[in-house]
């Protein structure tokens, strides 16, 4: 089916900033406000606060119907070009049955979020809208230290470019956690490893060419419960799934389940690549029995192991910025990818 590419935003356009997951602003004000001032100073746009955005957890779990309120409220206006989210959370499926689906579709709007928000993109997915996975307020523009470069690059391609375009390895990743308690912090610059570039798996050297659909995977594994917001079967002959893990840090015998979940729904056969992120491997200070490098191998072995029992070899690529992890690249979900097996090149087009 076609997609709709929201329009390109300008200098100066207004951008409506919601909570449609947890209530972090409310307990983090200064956090949240480093990363309004972000929005401001680098990308030159005008952030607009919903209803929702400054509310407390409390209020945001009781009320899905006023965070879906926002969101409609925010793509019927037409001063506003965009929707920046706040943070994640664990419920915003609650929310869906409350969006309008024809303000939606009539006024397509460049949303940023991820985690949680993979609810909102798998909706907006199936309503033709191309959105963007990555990007919340809380996170990448209120970075301690400093915006990435790399993911500023990304959100500028996702927000003001055409395309996207080519993609890149980023030269270091991190999954640290400062605690957003102590404001000291919004100074502080986390630490990093080096990258080990993307890990091509299954590589055929072939030309592939998909939409992209995906999001956090204990999110989607929700999904393939609920059978509501996903694609058709038939829609996913020309999917390829873009994955990553929160910092809830499933276990390989989750991401197994997962995997194995689409293959017994005949989905996995249909796939024509995945693109999967470094996991998180901490939380906090709290690493996984085993230790973050082991960890890490085991989720890729636990797909590995999957694929190999359903018989099926499709394209993985390991190790990609986008998701838990910084910095980050900007996904189009329901965009166009290039895959070059050959060449090892990757475009968002």
């Amino acid at each position: 089916m076609p997609f709709k590419q929201p329009p390109r935003l300008q200098p100066g356009d207004k951008v409506a900033i919601i909570s449609p997951s947890a209530g972090m602003p409310f307990i983090f004000p200064w956090v949240y406000e480093q990363g309004l001032k972000r929005i401001k100073e680098i990308f030159q746009l005008e952030p607009v606060e919903f209803s929702t955005a400054r509310q407390s957890p409390d209020f945001l779990s009781k009320n899905p119907q006023a965070r879906a309120e926002d969101i409609n409220a925010a793509f019927a206006d037409p001063s506003i070009k965009a929707i920046i989210t706040t943070i994640g959370g664990n419920d915003q499926i609650r929310i869906l049955p409350y969006l309008n689906s024809e303000i939606l579709s009539k006024n397509p709007k460049s949303v940023l979020g991820y985690s949680d928000c993979t609810n909102l993109h798998a909706f907006l997915w199936k309503l033709g809208i191309l959105s963007y996975y990555g990007g919340a307020v809380m996170t990448q523009f209120a970075m301690g230290g400093g915006m990435h470069d790399y993911t500023v690059d990304y959100i500028r391609r996702a927000l003001f470019a055409p395309a996207i375009g080519q993609i890149q390895a980023a030269s270091e990743w991190s999954d640290v956690d400062l605690d957003w308690a102590d404001p000291q912090h919004l100074h502080q610059k986390r630490p990093a490893h080096k990258s080990e570039g993307w890990n091509w798996y299954n590589n055929q050297q072939q030309l592939i060419t998909g939409r992209l659909w995906g999001g956090c995977l204990e999110v989607l594994d929700l999904h393939l419960s609920v059978k509501r917001y996903l694609p058709s079967l038939e829609q996913f002959d020309d999917i390829v799934l873009f994955i990553e893990t929160s910092e809830e840090m499933p276990s390989e015998g989750f991401v197994y389940r997962f995997i194995a979940a689409l293959g017994e729904l005949g989905i996995l056969q249909k796939l024509k690549a995945i693109l999967m992120a470094y996991p998180k491997a901490q939380f906090c200070g709290k690493k996984p029995l085993g230790g973050s490098e082991e960890f890490i191998l085991n989720q890729q072995t636990a797909v590995k192991s999957a694929l190999k029992d359903y018989q099926v070899n499709p394209l993985v690529v390991f190790n990609m910025n986008f998701g838990h992890t910084d910095p980050q690249m900007i996904i189009p979900n329901g965009g166009l990818v290039s895959i070059d097996g050959i060449r090892q090149i990757i475009s968002f087009n």
